[in-house]
């Protein structure tokens, strides 16, 4: 019997479907993982998983990314293991590419909780035009929408304290103030071991790290609190992972 409806109507890849689910219930993407859907794939007959509609494979990769992304944080194990579940169900990158991107993200943000900080290339073309400071190190670069607003409507953000640790998704609950802003155009925001730096087409800002900086973070951004008013940094990101990067990351620096 073909298998072109893998994961359809058929008894056995119904009851393959399940068992896939089952193996990625506990939660732990340890090594092993892939093999064990190998070895239910083999006890259910499915000789191709690669038949299936790709929703359905793309069900329990996602399953098995949900898990991770859960504990928030990415290890090199489980990474690698992923890596070995995707190709067993041969789903290419474009078809996950979202989960990816976000898996990325937050092996990003693993290696910044564990002291191992990144380093934007020399050779990346946001540095164009760029004016480091000597000394000067940029960790971090992410494009953004700059926007002024009066005041916050109430929407405070977290602040992010000179010499104080972030907590784990305290940013995520908060939403950016930015209705009613007014739009000052976009660029990229750099974190760097001295200063929050932005630069636009037309316009650059920096901010230098200080216990008197006033810099409060959201999910979707950053707020910059001036003598008059409020610039927002809007991530253009949508990753969930970005605020929690750049949370820690000011965490790190701000000492």
């Amino acid at each position: 019997m073909g298998i072109k409806d893998l994961f359809g109507g058929n008894k056995k890849k119904t009851a393959f479907r399940e068992k896939a689910k089952e193996v990625m219930a506990d939660g732990k993407i340890v090594p092993g993982k892939a093999e064990q859907l190998a070895r239910a794939a083999k006890e259910h007959e499915i000789e191709n998983p690669a038949d299936d509609k790709t929703m359905l494979r793309r069900e329990i990769y996602n399953k098995a990314a949900a898990n991770v992304k859960g504990r928030g944080k990415l290890t090199e194990v489980e990474a690698g293991e992923l890596a070995k579940i995707q190709k067993f169900l041969a789903l290419r990158d474009d078809q996950v590419e979202k989960t990816k991107w976000d898996l990325a993200k937050l092996r990003q943000l693993t290696e910044i909780r564990q002291g191992r900080l990144p380093v934007v290339p020399p050779n990346s073309a946001a540095l164009r035009g760029v004016q480091l400071q000597p000394g000067e190190v940029p960790h971090y670069c992410v494009q953004v929408d700059m926007l002024d607003r009066p005041t916050t409507g109430g929407h405070e953000g977290v602040r992010v304290k000179w010499q104080a640790p972030y907590t784990i998704n305290s940013a995520l609950g908060h939403t950016l103030p930015s209705d009613g802003a007014k739009e000052m155009g976009d660029g990229y925001l750099f974190i760097t071991n001295k200063r929050l730096f932005f630069k636009g087409a037309s316009r650059s800002a920096a901010v230098e790290y200080s216990p008197q900086a006033n810099f409060f973070l959201y999910a979707e951004g950053l707020r910059l609190e001036r003598t008059v008013g409020h610039t927002l940094l809007r991530f253009k990101s949508k990753s969930n992972e970005t605020a929690e990067i750049v949370g820690e990351l000011l965490s790190a620096l701000m000492r």
